[in-house]
């Protein structure tokens, strides 16, 4: 893209933005003048909420034709899924400013971006692929994360995933490695259209239909032991909970060769994971940009007064200051569709700012450890995992490291740091000392229906996982339901 065209972005983006409320009747006027030229004509789609999520879906929507106009209460991109400076770390979780002298402990202070909801990205999973179908990757920069870990039995170690690893791993003994060689081998090899990859066995040869296997009698046959099989569900194929052992092998599977493309996917990456430069809020801001290239119609600083339904039941739009913006479908996040939302649960999180690698992770500047609910005895897993200066994130010398998991024991007055000592004790022993630490606890929402009888689509609450691959499944499943159809992430932007 030349220098002039992301100019033109630049300034329609801009354009329609306030950067700040103010009292001032002449600055009133202008933001309500901006709205009314906004809705002077009508939309494909309006989308409430600059998150992750919502950029996303607004980027796939108007590569794909569709005229958007997006709107965020907030005076800043990202809504829930924002990186924040550490004015507005310290403003949000402490209720004031920067307090004096901390330069002196953390360096220099505009180095800082924290993620709220920090997530690493697969390297050859679907958000890697929405990037590359809708072109947002040139307006980015990436770094691989450099490791990948497992806790068992109070140790932290490598995740194995090839024959290889496996042979050298600590985690298993000599005879339970000789099986995992076998196992890493077969799936390695496996290729469902080819049902000469289907038989397993070196002496008695048994076909394996893992269409008809469940992920339980898969591991059964290859008669890993459990320690084995939690490493593999919970580190490599990412399962959250235990009812993985229902599903078909078959899932099992392509969730290990995914993790296996991923280390693959990109020259010299020590894990399946990468993570962008200056924090995931580079992220929605990127969807921003593209899709006004497209046409779309960016407005910060605007929070709405209702949506507008018609005799019919579906959406006609929103109204703001008495002027309603028009258009057949609506998406957004839940806070901004109240009753239309349930809760499933709770997140918690710790955000710490540290001077040393994750215990046990060796001088990893990035890495992810992941704590099988079995080896701490939760029904969640538990996800631990740091960023340092090489992302553009931290000063030098000093990591950023989450812990996050959702909340099983009971939470109703106590606070976010009171829980998050109760529900992540196993692993915040790795954080410490820490120079600064801060707690967040939120309620994860889902939508009550699929949306599709209203055409008003709203995306689930971000969970405590510590990859993309669940959000980017929301998106993609909004996105059916709104055109009836997935998109085509194997074709790129100009194809």
């Amino acid at each position: 893209m030349t220098d002039a065209v992301v100019e033109d972005v630049k300034v329609q983006v801009e354009g329609l933005t306030v950067e700040e409320s103010s009292s001032a009747p002449e600055e009133v006027d202008e933001e309500l003048a901006h709205w009314q030229e906004a809705t002077k004509e009508e939309y494909d789609v309006i989308i409430l909420g600059t998150g992750m999520k919502e950029c996303l879906l607004s980027g796939l929507l108007s590569v794909n034709g569709k005229k958007v106009l997006h709107l965020d209460r907030n005076t800043y991109y990202g809504a829930a899924s924002a990186s924040l400076d550490i004015q507005q770390l310290f403003k949000r979780f402490r209720g004031g400013d920067v307090p004096d002298g901390l330069d002196k402990k953390l360096g220099r202070l505009r180095d800082y971006l924290v993620d709220l909801v920090p997530k690493f990205i697969i390297a050859d999973g679907q958000l890697v692929k929405t990037l590359l179908h809708t072109g947002t990757s040139h307006y980015m920069e990436f770094k691989d994360v450099q490791g990948s870990f497992v806790f068992r039995r109070g140790n932290v170690h490598k995740v194995p995933v090839t024959p290889r690893d496996a042979l050298n791993t600590s985690l298993m003994s000599p005879m339970e490695k000789t099986r995992a060689v076998q196992f890493f081998k077969w799936v390695d090899d496996y290729d469902s259209t080819n049902p000469k990859t289907f038989s397993a066995g070196l002496m008695f040869k048994k076909t394996l239909d893992l269409n008809t296997m469940t992920v339980g009698e898969f591991l059964k046959y290859w008669n890993l032991e459990q320690d084995t099989c939690d490493f593999v569900a919970h580190a490599v194929a990412l399962y959250q909970e235990e009812s993985y052992v229902k599903n078909k092998a078959s899932d099992l599977v392509q969730r290990m060769q995914l993790y296996k493309r991923s280390l693959l996917r990109f020259e010299g990456l020590g894990s399946p994971y990468m993570y962008p430069l200056y924090g995931l809020g580079e992220l929605p801001q990127s969807f921003a940009r593209l899709a006004a290239v497209y046409g779309g119609v960016y407005m910060l600083n605007r929070d709405i007064d209702e949506v507008v339904y018609g005799d019919d039941g579906k959406a006609k739009g929103v109204m703001a200051k008495g002027i309603m913006g028009k258009a057949p479908v609506l998406i957004g996040d839940p806070t901004y569709f109240p009753g239309k939302t349930h809760k499933v649960g709770k997140v918690v999180r710790v955000m710490a700012i540290i001077n040393h690698p994750l215990k046990g992770t060796g001088d990893c500047g990035s890495c992810q450890i992941i704590f099988p609910q079995n080896q701490v005895n939760r029904k969640n897993d538990l996800y631990l995992f740091c960023i340092n200066s090489e992302h553009k994130v931290a000063a030098p010398g000093t990591w950023i490291a989450f812990a996050s998991t959702r909340v099983e024991g009971p939470s109703e007055g106590l606070s976010a740091e009171e829980v998050a000592k109760r529900e992540l004790a196993a692993c915040l022993g790795f954080l410490e000392p820490a120079i600064e630490t801060f707690y967040d606890m939120y309620d994860m929402e889902e939508p009550i229906t699929d949306g599709v009888a209203e055409q008003v689509f709203v995306s689930k609450s971000y969970d405590e996982t510590s990859h993309f691959e669940t959000a980017i499944t929301d998106v993609l499943d909004i996105y059916k339901r709104i055109t009836g159809e997935y998109p085509d992430l194997n074709k790129q932007r100009g194809e």
